[in-house]
C-alpha cells in the first residue's frame, strides 16, 4: 500500500509542477513607441514622439497598470498569446516622466524623457542598468526538492515501485 501512496504523491507533484509551470509566462516591455527594448530593463528611455505607444508581454488575460506620472490605467492583456498595448489618451509633455509598467508583484519602472532627439552621450556611463525584476515562483522549487527527497529516500530504502 505504501507504493502506491508514494506512487499517487509523486505523480500529484509532478503535475502540479508542470501545470504550475506552464501557466507562468513572462512579463516585460518589449516597446516604446518605434523603439523595441527587447525586455531589457534601464532606468532611464529617451523618446522623440509625444504619445508613446508601449507594448509588452505577460499572463494571458491579466491586468497590465500602467502609471504614468501619476495618471494611472489598467489594459487587459490578451487572453489568445498574454500581449499587450498602452497609449496615453493624450499628448505627453515634453520632458521627463515617471512610468510604471506592473502585473502582479512583477514591477518595471523607469524614466522616460519624451521630446529628445538625442540620447546624453554620458547616459551609457551612468550605470542606468536597474536590477531585472523576480520571477519564478517559490512553489515548484520546494516540491522539486521534497520529490527529490521522497525519491532518495525510498529509493536508498530499495521500497520504490
Amino acid at each position: 500500500m505504501n507504493k502506491i501512496h508514494s506512487f499517487i504523491l509523486i505523480l500529484f507533484s509532478f503535475l502540479f509542477l508542470f501545470l504550475s509551470q506552464a501557466r507562468a509566462e513572462e512579463f516585460s516591455l518589449k516597446k516604446i513607441g518605434t523603439l523595441n527594448v527587447n525586455g531589457k530593463y534601464y532606468s532611464h528611455w529617451w523618446f522623440s514622439g509625444t504619445k508613446p505607444v508601449f507594448e509588452g508581454t505577460g499572463s494571458r488575460g491579466a491586468n497590465i497598470d500602467v502609471t504614468i506620472d501619476s495618471n494611472f490605467k489598467t489594459v487587459k492583456a490578451s487572453a489568445a498569446d498574454g500581449s499587450w498595448t498602452f497609449t496615453p489618451e493624450t499628448d505627453l509633455e515634453k520632458k521627463d516622466h515617471t512610468v510604471t509598467v506592473a502585473s502582479g508583484s512583477d514591477k518595471i519602472s523607469f524614466i522616460l524623457t519624451i521630446g529628445s532627439d538625442q540620447v546624453p552621450a554620458d547616459a551609457n556611463s551612468q550605470g542606468n542598468l536597474t536590477e531585472l525584476p523576480q520571477t519564478g515562483n517559490l512553489i515548484p522549487a520546494l516540491l522539486i526538492i521534497t520529490l527529490s527527497g521522497v525519491l532518495i529516500y525510498y529509493g536508498l530504502r530499495g521500497k520504490l515501485v
